[in-house]
């Protein structure tokens, strides 16, 4: 008798945009002044804002590629990096690493598909990002999956010229097999 993978993979693959790294070390945070969004011109704005949206677009290319290591670039790995999972739980660089490394090694092809994004520039160094989008999966056993409501936010942090999540939180709806 075959068991239902379906509840196995939920927390595996809801997972699967919980991403909390950067480098192999942790940047050097260099003091700088910070220029609120209020005092930005709209130029600025629209600059930091285009930033992020590349970065987000390189990401999510890598997410679908399955590749856990590129994936994981696109965060800051320090002790204070917090994700929070679809379950509720937190999590660290590690153990966020070690839960999509394993869904991903469990899909043949994985797909997201963006319903709507925002991004918020709170300072010239912290941005608010926020998407909602569905995700469509292909196991390794052939079995195809959706999770028609995904609902996540990163916070970036410009970190010695670079942007890096530095928190991110997700909410997923239960997958619904495909037949």
């Amino acid at each position: 008798m075959k068991t239902n993978q379906v509840p196995q993979m939920l927390a595996v693959v809801t997972a699967l945009f919980l991403f909390a790294a950067g480098c192999n070390a942790p940047a050097k945070e260099t003091d700088a002044k910070t220029t609120v969004v209020s005092a930005m011109t709209p130029e600025q704005k629209q600059a930091i804002e285009q930033e992020i949206s590349g970065l987000i677009k390189e990401f999510f290319q890598q997410v679908e590629k399955l590749d856990i290591e590129r994936c994981m670039t696109y965060f800051e790995n320090t002790p204070d990096f917090q994700a929070v999972n679809p379950d509720g739980t937190l999590g660290d660089y590690d153990a966020l690493k070690k839960l999509n490394a394993d869904g991903f090694s469990q899909m043949k092809t994985l797909s997201a598909v963006p319903n709507k994004e925002v991004i918020r520039v709170l300072t010239d160094s912290l941005v608010l990002y926020t998407f909602s989008m569905e995700q469509n999966a292909t196991l390794k056993t052939g079995q195809k999956i959706t999770f028609e409501h995904v609902a996540g936010t990163m916070l970036f942090t410009k970190i010695n010229g670079a942007w890096k999540a530095t928190f991110y939180q997700e909410s997923a709806s239960a997958p619904v097999p495909v037949k």
